[in-house]
């Protein structure tokens, strides 16, 4: 099989490009960004609840789809400089779902690039909201319309976990569903105002991060 690989691949070497050929199967439920080609994949699988909805209003949709989007385009920018996210994740206890036992501690250098996509696409998905009513005026209020985009964010990764999966993903770039809703809400100004978090609280970290991060985009 991996000879057969190697064959189909030295073949490809001489053709051009096909953008319509898919690093993933188009019914997965994923989303994936391809550095060499700076191309995002976008299967149809993913277009679906929690994730998206034709009959959901948008503000739901930006919070939930939307931050997908924006989490592939910041795997385009690089992790240097990003210290206060490295070590806030570093700090997460990790406890069971069911026991409430303390099972470990998040690897802030491993999830390092997945967090990193996490909060600039929940950033840039926001940005993205906000555009969008200047043109399409929402139904709700300005603040319950916020609240709202950050509510389908979180529901959008509410998992159950047994304690053989939690262990199984310790080591893996991809935080647990849990802590990659607060970590990103925790550094985001926009959603300390709207809930009314102190400065001091636990949702209140890196914010000055997510600011400087208007820069790259």
């Amino acid at each position: 099989m991996s000879q057969v690989k190697i064959d189909i691949n030295l073949k490809v070497n001489s053709q051009s490009v096909d953008r319509y050929k898919f690093g993933k199967a188009t019914h997965e439920a994923t989303t994936l960004y391809r550095p060499h080609e700076n191309k995002i994949i976008l299967p149809v699988g993913i277009l679906q609840k929690p994730f998206f909805d034709a009959q959901f209003d948008a503000t739901q949709n930006f919070g939930a789809i939307g931050m997908v989007i924006g989490h592939e385009i910041t795997h385009g920018f690089d992790n240097s400089g990003l210290q206060c996210i490295r070590d806030q994740y570093d700090n997460v206890v990790v406890k069971s779902e069911v026991t409430d036992t303390v099972l470990g501690k998040v690897s802030g250098e491993t999830s390092l690039g997945e967090n990193i996509a996490d909060n600039g696409g929940l950033k840039s998905s926001f940005r993205a909201y906000r555009e969008y009513l200047k043109e399409f005026p929402s139904q709700y209020t300005e603040e319950a319309g916020v609240k709202l985009f950050y509510l389908s964010y979180a529901r959008a990764w509410c998992f159950k976990n047994t304690h053989s999966q939690i262990l199984d993903k310790f080591w893996r770039t991809h935080t647990l569903e849990r802590y990659r809703v607060t970590g990103a809400l925790q550094n985001n100004p926009e959603f300390a105002r709207v809930f009314q978090c102190p400065t001091d609280s636990y949702l209140n970290r890196c914010g000055n991060w997510v600011h400087g991060y208007r820069t790259y985009m």
